[in-house]
């Protein structure tokens, strides 16, 4: 063997060493910090408290109507009187025969959906947004009923 090839040799037997020191240390390092492990857990916990969401969502029940009680179709219609007592921009006038007997003829089944949906200037739901659909329905026939 030549004189260099001792000189490698002993050169990574050194750095083995050195390595082995190390992983050596790491190992009794961590060993000693799992002691203190509860310190860690403690600190986590507290991380956790910290970035809870602010608030949390349930949904208990599905709602599909609004729960308050159905208002009466006298209690809704003067939402309905602006353009239902003038006739404003082709309203059928309230209490007008004339005016009703047309739209009695489609039956109030395709009365309600046309209202739902809105029809010319009308706007959808007769512009009663909070307005259910039997309420709606009570609120045409109401108007239909005093049509003479």
């Amino acid at each position: 063997m030549s004189q260099g090839s001792k000189g490698t040799s002993k050169l990574m037997v050194a750095v083995w060493l050195i390595v082995m020191v190390f992983i050596v240390t790491m190992y009794v390092t961590n060993s000693s910090d799992e002691k203190d492990n509860d310190h860690g857990s403690a600190t986590d916990k507290a991380t956790l408290e910290r970035i809870q969401p602010v608030g949390k969502v349930s949904i208990e029940k599905a709602v599909t109507s609004i729960d308050f009680a159905q208002r009466s179709a006298e209690d809704l219609y003067p939402r309905c009187q602006g353009c239902h007592d003038s006739g404003l921009m082709g309203a059928p006038k309230f209490g007008s025969l004339v005016a009703w007997a047309p739209i009695i003829e489609r039956g109030i089944d395709n009365v309600i959906q046309v209202a739902i949906s809105g029809v010319g200037s009308m706007p959808a739901r007769g512009g009663c947004s909070d307005c259910s659909d039997a309420e709606l329905k009570s609120i045409i026939q109401y108007m239909m009923d005093n049509a003479k």
